[in-house]
């Protein structure tokens, strides 16, 4: 299933090599919905190979807000309390964004985020 998202790094990425030599690039990102009362959901974020790498040298720090573009994956597995899932999204694509600042709106009065 394909995924677009735009989320902040919630800790500092990792690269790791598996046996075989294969990049794997890590983090998690935290979305939040539109309103603030919307609770974040937490994902875990890889990418492979020459992205992993490119991503590596990027070396972008936690809190960095991004759009993140990738296909969701389910792994089931045997937690303390039972079977949990986790959900993983493997990045096809990565970009730094910016978060704008409040602009005024026509009463004088901030307007709300653009995002």
């Amino acid at each position: 299933m394909k995924a677009i998202l735009k989320a902040y790094l919630a800790r500092k990425p990792e690269l790791v090599y598996t046996n075989q030599g294969v990049a794997i690039w890590k983090t998690s990102v935290a979305v939040q919905g539109r309103r603030k009362e919307d609770e974040a959901v937490f994902l875990e974020v890889l990418a492979l190979g020459g992205l992993a790498e490119a991503l590596a040298e990027m070396d972008p720090p936690k809190g960095t807000y991004a759009h993140l573009e990738g296909r969701l994956q389910t792994e089931t597995y045997e937690g303390k309390d039972g079977k949990k899932t986790r959900l993983t999204l493997v990045l096809d694509d990565f970009a730094l964004l910016v978060r704008p600042k409040k602009a005024e709106g026509a009463e004088g009065t901030p307007s709300e985020d653009l995002f």
